[in-house]
């Protein structure tokens, strides 16, 4: 359709041909990654010195490049990704999730990767990378499908995916680029009209992380008077797997303890700023919650500006723990860099 050629280069060519060089970005990403660590893919599990999973991973993959102190969330994936099912797993594993009522929330990403446990060791580190680089090229063509149907530029293409959250969690191995490219396919797929593919999507991304059911949330929000109906149903069906998924955690080991990350509006970034080690990082982090809120106001598009209004807040309620270290503040709230490249950009229609 003409009106959803977009501008420039993401004018041209079929999605399938984005899906494939985003597939390869996400790649070459991994490849430096991989190289930096001799070529030992379990060195992506960020398995910590004195962490409680690093003596079941070590049996399963053998000597491994240790990470500082407790390591990242990459290790809990691959637990779980081995174990998908909460109600199956040993007080082991258990002890080495470290707070399993929160880590077993998320599953999508970990029952993909390990195809439900199905994998051994090494083919369980390898998924793990499979699922970054496939949903790389979903985040592609889901910016570039949005670009078409909004006329965004390439240059706001760009932009948009020199997002530093979308590398870091392919490289942590964590399930942020998944739930965000499925949450983007959402929403081009309600743009379409396709309102329940975009449900579909939506669940999926929630369940792949819990908050981005704010994406479908906050466009109910932006399209409840003009599509009451389908804004009614894109709000509140994603919901109901996640919620279903969370009630059988708490019931197999327990209620997380995800409350623990919010706190007070801008408490979180004051109280961690005098440890950052990366005041790069740290300015990035703040610019892009300010920025995200005050395209609020600036912006002349519905949609984006209600993202925005959701994942700017969710930074600036984001506790301490979290802000601790600047750049998982960005992978937390990745959505908000492109939605405020969506907002700021002027409307061409």
């Amino acid at each position: 359709m003409a009106g959803e050629r977009g501008h420039g280069l993401v004018g041209r060519g079929p999605l399938g041909a984005w899906y494939l060089a985003g597939c390869g970005l996400v790649a070459a990403t991994l490849w430096g990654h991989l190289a930096w660590f001799g070529w030992g893919p379990a060195a992506l599990l960020q398995v910590g010195e004195v962490s409680p999973a690093r003596g079941r991973i070590e049996r399963e993959l053998g000597t491994i490049t240790l990470a500082p102190t407790q390591g990242h969330d990459g290790k809990y994936f691959y637990l779980i990704a081995r174990c998908p099912w909460p109600a199956a797993a040993d007080p082991e594993l258990l002890d080495g999730l470290q707070d399993p009522g929160y880590r077993y929330a998320r599953p999508l990403y970990p029952l993909l990767a390990g195809l439900g446990g199905t994998l051994p060791p090494r083919a369980t580190v390898a998924g793990l990378l499979a699922v970054q680089v496939l949903a790389g090229g979903l985040l592609v063509a889901a910016t570039v499908a949005l670009a078409r149907r909004n006329r965004l530029p390439t240059l706001a293409v760009a932009v948009g995916l020199s997002n530093p959250g979308v590398y870091s969690s392919a490289v942590l191995l964590t399930s942020d680029l998944l739930a965000f490219a499925l949450a983007l396919a959402g929403l081009a797929a309600w743009q379409r009209g396709r309102t329940g593919v975009g449900v579909v999507l939506f669940a999926a991304a929630a369940l792949a992380k819990e908050y981005y059911a704010l994406t479908p949330l906050a466009l109910a929000a932006a399209t409840a008077r003009d599509r009451p109906g389908p804004a009614a149903a894109v709000g509140l069906l994603p919901l109901l797997p996640i919620l279903a998924w969370k009630a059988v955690v708490a019931w197999a080991v327990g209620v997380g303890e995800g409350a623990g990350n919010f706190s007070w509006p801008g408490a979180g970034a004051v109280a961690a700023a005098p440890g950052w080690t990366n005041p790069y990082h740290g300015a990035l982090a703040v610019a892009l919650v300010v920025v995200s809120l005050a395209a609020v106001v600036r912006a002349g598009r519905t949609v984006p500006r209600w993202q925005c209004l959701v994942w700017g807040v969710l930074g600036a309620v984001t506790a301490r723990v979290v802000w601790a270290d600047p750049a998982d503040l960005l992978r937390v709230v990745c959505p908000a860099w492109w939605f405020a490249v969506w907002c700021w950009w002027p409307d061409r229609r």
